[in-house]
């Protein structure tokens, strides 16, 4: 237990603490936000339209993010970016359409052109041969903060309707997103070497954006075919993913019949089955062929996937969380690594910008990472809602399939790198 958590100082106990906040305060809104667009006079196509919006809001920058991470740093981008991201919080606060919903969407996520910067962080202060256990951490120990955030969601739509109580959370964000960018600002360390001074002034802007773009395209000439390989097959599943990442808690709340209640107790489930297999399952990770892990990972999802269209009452969704739940502590940490093993740290921010690829959360949703991953998300979430108002098995009988299929491929296609990048 001890060699587990030898890693949790520095920068990862900053971030965690910072995650550990998020999940247990921001993260009540997101599984109720497609039920919120629908009781704001959305339709699913509109369910589907504002999350693609997000998604390609947050790649505009994208490049500018990477190069920034790789050249000056990563510490101020990601706090003055925290505090950024809380401001867009104040647009949905202070407002009740669907439409204004869909502006502090694209606002909120056109700043997290942070993440790769985020991501690189936390790579670069993980040594190699722990980096299964220290992402699993990263996730597992938010989760144990975060596992009453579901219920407590429930609790306030209940009580004051989802409308005043996702107004009311969205105001609350700011104010956490403003500490938490403060704190991160205060105690993260920087891991880039003799960074540069990059001019920021209004006139240099432009240039700068378009220096960024030809860096982030100059080094993609450097990517191993490997790291493109695993990308492409990832920002895959991402897509499929997406097709559904709106719409679990619509399809049981339409078809199962569960309320909002009964769904936060099964996002608690999931929540106390991360927490207690995460850190162990991240173990794993690190001793034995993260490819294979990976691979049958995808193809258990893919059943799992199927599964979730023969539920008929609240045990069988709450059964199926717990089960989705495991498959998602061994997958996500995988992928994670292996992109940090294959990755050089001094590349590490323009390729996770680029061809970052992501993570896909079965019954929560799924995650591109750079322009690539972002594209497949923007895509399958945009298709999301015309898919499902079509046929609401659809999204599902062809996520199964997909995802059997990339797990098939993976595990053909993928190879463990013999030495890790630090």
């Amino acid at each position: 237990m001890a060699k587990w958590y030898s890693f949790m100082r520095g920068n990862i106990l900053v971030m965690t603490v910072c995650e550990c906040v998020w999940r247990s305060t921001i993260d009540i809104i997101w599984p109720f936000l497609s039920l919120y667009v629908l009781s704001l006079g959305g339709s699913y196509q509109t369910v589907g339209q504002i999350m693609a919006i997000g998604n390609l809001a947050a790649m505009i920058f994208y490049p500018l993010g990477g190069y920034i991470a790789d050249y000056q740093g990563r510490i101020k981008l990601i706090a003055y970016m925290t505090f950024a991201y809380g401001v867009a919080f104040l647009i949905p606060a202070f407002t009740s359409t669907w439409q204004w919903l869909a502006v502090g969407m694209f606002v909120q996520n056109i700043v997290t052109f942070y993440f790769p910067a985020r991501q690189a962080l936390i790579a670069d202060s993980i040594p190699p041969e722990q980096r299964g256990v220290g992402f699993a951490a990263t996730t597992a120990i938010p989760s144990a903060f975060g596992i009453a955030a579901p219920v407590v969601g429930s609790w306030l739509i209940e009580t004051y309707g989802i409308n005043r109580a996702i107004r009311g959370l969205y105001l609350a964000g700011f104010f956490i997103a403003a500490a938490v960018a403060l704190f991160r600002l205060k105690f993260l360390r920087e891991t880039v070497g003799n960074p540069k001074t990059l001019d920021f002034s209004p006139r240099k802007i432009p240039g700068l954006i378009a220096e960024s773009y030809r860096s982030v395209l100059g080094v993609l000439g450097e990517v191993p075919r490997e790291l493109w390989t695993l990308s492409l097959l990832v920002s895959t599943g991402v897509f499929f993913a997406s097709l559904v990442s709106g719409f679990w808690i619509v399809r049981a709340s339409e078809v199962v019949g569960l309320n909002v209640q009964q769904w936060g107790t099964v996002m608690l489930v999931s929540g106390v089955v991360s927490v207690v297999l995460g850190i162990p399952a991240g173990s794993i990770v690190d001793r034995f062929s993260k490819k294979w892990i990976a691979g049958a990972c995808l193809v258990i999802g893919g059943v799992q996937s199927f599964l979730f269209l023969r539920c008929t009452t609240f045990n069988h969704v709450v059964a199926l969380a717990a089960f989705t739940t495991l498959t998602n502590a061994f997958l996500n940490p995988a992928f994670q690594s292996l992109f940090a093993d294959m990755t050089p740290r001094e590349q590490r921010g323009r390729v996770l910008a680029s061809i970052g690829g992501g993570g896909i959360w079965l019954m929560r949703g799924a995650w591109g990472s750079g322009i690539l991953g972002r594209s497949f998300q923007t895509v399958g979430t945009f298709i999301s809602g015309y898919l499902y108002g079509y046929d609401s098995s659809y999204p599902w009988l062809i996520l199964s399939g997909a995802l059997m299929i990339l797990g098939v491929a993976f595990i053909v296609l993928i190879k463990d790198p013999e030495r890790a990048e630090i």
